[in-house]
């Protein structure tokens, strides 16, 4: 029998980078860890998998006493699934954790987030899920530090069962640039959208027309008590309780058995 939790961490970012580091130091005090994520960065991959003949390569490439890390040439659902049947096999995690990603994933951009796709994917597998995200302010260097004692209570609160997710619900943390006051905040996603989401850079060899994505992020309630894009701007961390089913049963009330 195990003395400690296992915790399960992937993320979009890659194996290498800082905020999965930085996670694991700030975790592995507290439980055993895998680390399952991706060789490369995989960025906006939301819940997408590899295609069915697509070949998966699992390389084992660190191990200390509590800590294995892996990585996968697959997206970050792929590295949460592959988990389920090879590295946590035998031993079933107590808590899932994706990130800490590099950039926000706040309001809209949870339905583009790759990090939020593992976190999705441990709830499809009934295990307590968390997707965590720092944003940070352009042409400035990211700075993990403040929110990592946040990271570290709220882990402990979910494998002490002091907080208890309900089942089909994950939570998608969010910590602005710069300071931090004060715990971590629900929240409820603000109404945002991406607009001038593509820009002409050129004409290929064949004369077609190239595109790359870029945008701008805007909010549409920014002055809304409550929602993850205000609360940030009050410098707090924020925490968003997210449903797995999508079912609008309120809609689904008004209607008749048949269309």
């Amino acid at each position: 029998m195990n003395p400690r939790p296992l915790i399960l961490i992937s993320n979009d970012d890659g194996y290498l980078a800082e905020g999965l580091r930085l996670l694991v130091e700030t975790v592995s005090p507290l439980a055993d860890v895998i680390v399952l994520a991706p060789d490369v960065q995989q960025s906006g991959k939301s819940s997408s998998i590899s295609t069915a003949d697509a070949r998966l390569i699992l390389k084992k490439r660190y191990e200390r006493p509590g800590v294995q890390i892996y990585s996968v040439n697959g997206t970050p659902v792929d590295c949460v699934k592959l988990a389920f049947y090879t590295v946590c096999k035998d031993r079933k995690p107590d808590l899932v954790l994706s990130g800490i990603n590099k950039g926000s994933n706040s309001a809209v951009n949870i339905v583009y987030s790759g990090t939020m796709g593992a976190a999705r994917e441990g709830c499809v597998n009934g295990i307590p899920s968390v997707g965590i995200s720092q944003c940070f302010a352009p042409d400035t260097e990211i700075d993990y530090a403040p929110g990592l004692p946040l990271v570290a209570g709220l882990v402990k609160q979910l494998l002490n069962k002091e907080l208890v997710l309900p089942e089909f619900v994950y939570l998608n943390v969010n910590f602005p640039p710069g300071r931090l006051d004060g715990p971590i905040r629900w929240a409820e996603e603000a109404h945002c959208k991406w607009i001038n989401e593509f820009r002409q850079v050129g004409v290929d060899e064949n004369g077609d027309q190239v595109f790359a994505l870029e945008g701008d992020f805007i909010c549409l309630n920014p002055q809304s008590p409550g929602t993850d894009e205000y609360e940030m701007a009050q410098h707090h961390g924020v925490c968003v309780p997210v449903r797995l089913l999508t079912t609008d049963f309120d809609f689904l009330k008004t209607k008749k058995q048949t269309l």
